[in-house]
């Protein structure tokens, strides 16, 4: 499961419970993996096939290795160690993008395992973890033999309740993929089919995923019982699924929205209050503060289209790229499909962020406790002004959320009370924030934060380059 790759400070302290197969346990540097006796056999067998190998290869299964039996104990379960991945992110930070990669990774790795004649048991955006933006399937416990007398692959109704409903209900009716946070099993097609339009319901895919099914449903409960089929033969069976699925992918990608322009979406391209000279005082401040920093693990708040991200992951930085504005995101994570970057793009809201959920608020940990140690450096440019304005909150707060989320470097963008875009953000309320003042901002991160560079721009934005003080709890 996902969430257990979390570090041992921060991971939740109760066990995996969900899988009768095994449970994960985490080390400073691994995952390790324990499969229950009944399993073990299949799991030996697995890992020996080259279809394995070869997808370990390509990053798209997880690794594992198996570790040593000490007591040479024939009844001890298999114990696997499995790689870390640098940051855990759950389906409802994703963008539509990411969103279709983890769909095409788990169908595409269903057809493939079919021929070898093993098969997903169950098809979650939760088995799906990215390195970038380059998914990887980490719930190893979900691939098992395949009856291939029986041409019905038993996850396709989860895969149509968490993958494919998520992101047409997102298309077609505004609904925010983020709102799958409270949904865990996806969304019902009942529930779907009452808020579609009657046009909507007879479209495709709609129509063979939802509106069909439910119809046939209420006519076999009216009906007597069905007839036990008769066994399929293997070839047939491997033909129909591999159908299955390529024809789940087909509707994934149909549902999925194109990019849309948004308030921010094009800021890179329109921020006309930068000029050619600002643009290339603040690049240079950037990769200077960058290189001096050589940041590990870097989180971008307030990346846009991810110009500074992409400097970061230049510089050699595991990056996680956060704004609000989903389009942007999404455009990024397009972008970096298509051009590959160490840069992992989420839409994240730093004044609302993601909060703890599952059972008991353990199973899936909040964004800031996954982020709790794990960066060595933070950008936050030109985004102060909106946690200020548009979410009101005071500057102590934001500077003490700035110590907590990295571990020794920030570098941020200071916008004054006289730059037009804080004043578009005033909306009249000038003699309520007549106290955020470049004092107050010095005074507020004084505690926790060295300044080891800064500069001003000719807008008259500034430049800080801080160091964390040691001494900061």
């Amino acid at each position: 499961m996902p969430y257990d790759q979390l570090a041992p400070s921060t991971r939740p302290t109760s066990a995996t419970f969900r899988d009768p197969a095994g449970s994960l346990e985490i080390t400073p540097h691994a995952v390790i993996r324990t499969v229950k006796l009944a399993h073990t056999q299949a799991t030996h067998d697995l890992l020996a096939l080259p279809l394995a190998a070869r997808l370990v290869q390509q990053q798209r299964l997880i690794a594992s290795e198996i570790l040593p039996n000490p007591d040479s104990n024939p009844n001890a379960p298999l114990r696997l160690r499995h790689p870390r991945i640098p940051f855990v992110s759950y389906p409802w930070e994703w963008p539509p993008a990411l969103w279709l990669s983890a769909a095409e990774l788990t169908l595409n790795l269903a057809s493939e395992l079919v021929n070898d004649g093993w098969i997903l048991k169950d098809a979650t955006p939760l088995n799906v973890l990215f390195q970038g933006t380059q998914p990887i399937f980490v719930d190893l416990l979900s691939i098992q033999r395949a009856n291939l007398t029986q041409p019905i692959w038993f996850a396709y109704g989860q895969f149509v309740r968490m993958f494919l409903l998520p992101m047409l209900t997102h298309a077609q009716l505004g609904w925010p993929l983020h709102a799958t946070l409270s949904h865990r099993d996806g969304y019902e097609p009942e529930d779907v089919y009452q808020a579609l339009s009657l046009l909507a319901r007879l479209r495709q895919p709609a129509l063979s995923a939802i509106t069909l099914p439910l119809l046939l449903s209420r006519k076999a409960k009216s009906s007597a019982a069905a007839t036990p089929r008769k066994p399929a033969d293997p070839a047939l069976t491997t033909y129909v699924l591999r159908k299955t699925f390529a024809r789940l992918l087909a509707d994934m990608r149909r549902v999925t929205p194109k990019h849309r322009p948004s308030t921010w979406s094009d800021y890179a391209e329109t921020a006309h209050h930068y000029s050619h000279e600002d643009h290339a005082g603040k690049q240079a401040f950037i990769s200077a503060a960058l290189h001096a920093a050589r940041p590990t693990h870097l989180l971008d708040v307030g990346c846009n289209t991810g110009v500074y991200s992409r400097l970061a992951a230049h510089s050699g930085a595991h990056v996680v790229a956060i704004d609000t504005d989903l389009q942007a995101v999404d455009r990024l994570a397009t972008s970096l499909i298509a051009n590959p970057a160490n840069i992992l793009p989420l839409c994240v809201d730093l004044a609302h962020p993601t909060p703890a959920t599952g059972w008991s608020n353990q199973e899936y940990p909040a964004f800031l406790t996954r982020c709790a140690g794990h960066f060595d450096a933070v950008l936050m440019l030109a985004v102060i002004h909106h946690l200020l304005l548009r979410a009101q909150i005071p500057l102590p707060h934001i500077a003490a959320l700035c110590s907590r989320i990295t571990t020794r470097h920030l570098i941020l963008e200071w916008v004054p009370p006289t730059d037009p875009k804080f004043q578009e953000l005033l909306r009249g309320r000038e003699a309520i924030y007549t106290h955020l003042t470049e004092a107050a901002f010095r005074k507020a991160f004084d505690p926790y934060f060295d300044i080891l560079r800064e500069t001003t721009l000719a807008n008259g934005r500034i430049l800080f380059h801080f160091l964390r003080n040691p001494t900061t709890t």
